[in-house]
């Protein structure tokens, strides 16, 4: 097996950078193999799509990353089981709910008639 030294960073976090990196990836590792950096080739589509994955893979990590603090968490199912694993007990409540049945009395049009 063959020892690649190759310099990759994995800072990269939006669909440009993305794109920019595996450009610069390919010319610097594969400069004889492929040279055609054209918007419209298909070695670019590939490119394109590879960072649009990355773009949307990155987005999904960082929201989860971000659930796992107590002080940036958004969904509520992630506060409680921080909460629980901080060893507060949150006093769940809700809304109070009651069955009520309303009537009016009208006075009748016909009272007296017969």
């Amino acid at each position: 097996m063959a020892n690649l030294n190759r310099n990759i960073t994995y800072t990269n976090r939006d669909f440009n950078t993305f794109r920019n990196a595996l450009i610069n990836y390919s010319k610097t590792y594969f400069p004889n193999t492929y040279n055609d950096f054209s918007s419209d080739s298909t070695g670019m589509l590939f490119i394109e799509m590879a960072s649009y994955m990355g773009d949307v893979l990155s987005f999904y990590l960082d929201n989860q990353i971000q659930d796992t603090f107590i002080q940036y968490a958004r969904q509520e199912k992630n506060l409680f089981d921080l909460a629980y694993m901080l060893g507060y007990k949150p006093k769940v409540t809700t809304a109070a709910t009651v069955d009520i049945a309303l009537y009016q009395q009208l006075p009748s049009k016909n009272v007296g008639r017969t």
